[in-house]
C-alpha cells in the first residue's frame, strides 16, 4: 500500500486546499446545510484516555468512513528534521508485531544491527567534506555492505502490505493517509459489520508499530521528493514561494522535508517522535455511517481506550512578524511560466475570514476554470494573457496566505499577467462588488458543495479538523451564520485591507532563455533592497 502523502503547492490551491484540505469544506457543508434539510446529528464522547471521538449515525447504506486524525503536521517537525511527520506517515503502513511479518522475535535483533550500523555509517559519512576530518571511504563501503546485508537478512521475515490488503479483503476501499501542515490523517471505507475488525487492526498499528524497512523506506521518501519537487518546476516554485512568503513561521518548511533532512532521520529519532505525538489524547476519530453510536463507544473502548496517553509537549511555533515589503522569487527553469502571488491572512475564525472566503469564491469561481470567477474572465475571456487563474484562502491552525496562481498564456510573460491581477483587485478595492453577484456566488458555492459532501467520508473528514482547527465541530453552524451575513463592503473592506504590496510576496517560473533543457538555474527569493549575502 502506497500511502498518498499531500504536498500543496500550484494552485491546487483553490481547489484541493478548499476541497482536501478543507478550506472551501468550512464554506460547504453550512451551505449544504441551508440549501437543504440535512441534519448534522455528531455524538462526541471521549474515551478514558483522552481520545476524542465524534459519531454520525446515517443508514442510507451499511458502510462506514473512518477518519483518525492526529493533531501534528509539518509545523511541528523540528530544525534539522523537516519532513519527520510525513516519514512517520510512511512507517505507520509498515505493520506491527503481528501483522507485517512471520516472525517479530527474529526480526528485533536484525533491526538493533541495522541501526547500530548505520549510527557507525553516518558518522563516517559526516566526515565528507569536511576540512578537519578525513573520511574512511573503504569502511564507509564495508558499512554500506553491511547494511544491505542486514536489509536483505530481514526481507525474509517481512509480510509487504498485509494490514491493507486484510482489509481490501474484507471490502475496504480507499484506505490511504496524508500529511498537511497542522495534522496527519488516516482513512477507510468499510463495510459497517466490518467495523470491529477494523478496531482491533487500527489500534494494533497505533499500540504496537514497527518501522521495519525503515532505510529503503526513506529512500522511497527522498525519491517522492525528487519526483514532486526537485525535477518538477511548479513543485520547486512552490516550495520556494512558501519559503520567501514565511520568515519565521514553519509553514515555510516543505511537509515532505528538505533533502538534507530526509538523508538524516533515524529509525529511533522518528519512532520517538510517533511515541509522542501518536498518543490517543492527541487525536480526533470521526465515524460515520451505518453505526450504533453508544455500542461504536463501547468498541473504541474495548480497542483504542487501553492505549495509555501521553504528556503533550508545549508547542513553540515561532510567530510570524508582520510583513514590511514585497517578496519576490524567481526561478529559471526550462518549462512553461507560472505565477503566484500571496498575501497574509489571518487564521481560521477570526471575522475577517468570512469575507475573505467570499472573496475566494469570488475571484477564482466555485469550481476550476468555470468562467464564473473575476480572475478567469478577466484574464483568461477577456485580455486573453492567461489560460487559467484560480485564488483561495488557505484554512489553517495558524495564519497562512491568500494565494492567487495563473499560468500566462504562450506569448504573455508573468509580468503582463501580473498587472492583469493588480487591475482586477483594484477594481474590487474601489468599488464593491454588486450583491447580486455575491449572492451568485453563494448559490454557486451551495451546488457545487452539496455534490461534493454527500460521502460519508467527507462529513468525517470534515467534522475532525473542524473540531481540531476551530476547537469544536459546531462552528461548522457559525461559520454557515458568518457567511451568509458577509456584505459586498466587507468583501471590498478585506481586498483593501489585505492586498497591499508591502503585504504581497510573488514568485514566478521564467522560462530559461539559454541553459541545459530541464535543468533548475539561478533562483533567487532576495526580498528587494536587501544585499545579497
Amino acid at each position: 500500500m502506497r500511502t498518498e502523502s499531500r504536498h500543496f503547492f500550484p494552485l491546487q490551491l483553490a481547489r484541493q486546499r478548499r476541497a482536501a484540505l478543507l478550506c472551501g469544506m468550512l464554506l460547504c457543508l453550512p451551505q449544504l446545510l441551508r440549501s437543504q434539510a440535512v441534519e448534522l446529528n455528531v455524538i462526541e464522547r471521549t474515551l478514558k484516555n483522552g481520545m476524542k471521538v465524534l459519531l454520525v449515525e446515517r443508514h442510507d447504506s451499511p458502510t462506514v468512513a473512518l477518519y483518525l486524525m492526529f493533531k501534528v503536521g509539518g509545523v511541528d517537525d523540528p530544525a534539522g528534521k523537516t519532513g519527520i511527520a510525513h516519514m512517520l506517515e510512511h512507517m505507520m503502513f509498515k505493520g506491527t508485531r503481528t501483522f507485517g511479518t512471520t516472525n517479530y522475535k527474529a526480526e528485533i535483533p536484525i533491526m538493533e544491527r541495522i541501526d547500530a550500523t548505520y549510527r557507525e555509517l553516518a558518522a563516517e559519512r559526516a566526515k565528507i567534506g569536511s576540512p578537519f576530518q578525513t573520511p574512511d571511504l573503504q569502511k564507509i563501503q564495508q558499512l554500506e555492505a553491511r547494511m544491505k546485508a542486514l536489509q536483505e537478512e530481514q526481507k525474509q521475515y517481512v509480510v509487504n502490505d498485509e494490514l491493507s490488503q486484510a482489509l481490501e479483503r474484507l471490502g475496504g476501499v480507499g484506505m490511504n493517509a496524508s500529511t498537511g501542515n497542522d495534522t496527519t490523517q488516516y482513512f477507510v471505507q468499510l463495510p459497517s459489520n466490518q467495523l470491529e475488525v477494523w478496531a482491533m487492526l487500527e489500534a494494533d498499528r497505533i499500540a504496537n508499530p514497527v518501522f521495519r524497512e525503515f532505510y529503503p523506506e526513506r529512500d522511497v521518501v527522498h525519491e517522492e521528493r525528487r519526483m514532486r519537487t526537485d525535477t518538477n518546476p511548479r513543485g520547486l516554485l512552490w516550495e520556494l514561494f512558501s519559503a520567501a512568503a514565511f520568515q519565521a513561521h514553519p509553514y515555510r518548511q516543505p511537509i515532505i522535508g528538505w533533502p538534507s533532512d530526509i538523508d538524516s532521520y533515524t529509525r529511533e529519532e522518528v519512532l520517538q517522535y510517533f511515541k509522542i505525538f501518536y498518543a490517543p489524547n492527541n487525536a480526533i476519530l470521526a465515524i460515520v455511517g451505518d453505526i450504533q453510536p453508544e455500542k461504536t463507544v463501547a468498541l473504541l473502548e474495548k480497542y483504542f481506550g487501553v492505549i495509555p496517553p501521553q504528556p503533550q509537549p508545549a508547542r513553540k511555533i515561532s510567530k510570524e512578524p508582520e510583513q514590511k515589503g514585497e517578496r519576490r522569487v524567481v526561478l529559471r527553469w526550462d518549462a512553461e511560466p507560472q505565477l503566484y502571488i500571496g498575501y497574509h491572512i489571518p487564521p481560521t475564525g477570526h471575522e475577517d475570514t468570512f469575507a475573505l472566503d467570499v472573496l475566494g469564491q469570488l475571484l477564482s469561481g466555485v469550481t476550476r476554470n468555470s468562467g464564473t470567477g473575476r480572475l478567469y474572465r478577466g484574464l483568461v475571456v477577456e485580455k486573453k494573457v492567461a489560460l487559467n487563474a484560480e485564488a483561495g484562502a488557505s484554512t489553517s491552525l495558524y495564519p497562512n496566505l491568500f494565494v492567487i496562481g495563473v499560468t500566462p498564456a504562450p506569448g504573455k510573460t508573468a509580468a503582463e499577467v501580473e498587472q492583469a491581477v493588480y487591475e482586477e483587485i483594484e477594481k474590487l478595492q474601489k468599488e464593491p462588488p454588486a450583491a447580486e453577484e455575491i449572492e451568485r456566488v453563494r448559490n454557486a458555492a451551495d451546488a457545487s458543495f452539496i455534490r461534493s459532501l454527500r460521502s460519508n467520508l467527507g462529513v468525517a473528514r470534515m467534522i475532525s479538523y473542524v473540531q481540531y482547527v476551530a476547537g469544536d465541530w459546531r462552528f461548522l453552524f457559525t461559520e454557515r451564520e458568518k457567511l451568509k451575513a458577509v456584505t459586498a463592503e466587507q468583501v471590498q473592506a478585506v481586498a483593501k485591507k489585505y492586498f497591499s504590496e508591502n503585504n504581497r510576496t510573488v514568485a514566478e517560473l521564467r522560462p530559461l532563455r539559454a541553459g541545459a533543457a530541464g535543468a533548475p538555474q539561478q533562483t533567487s527569493s532576495i526580498p528587494p533592497g536587501e544585499a545579497r549575502p
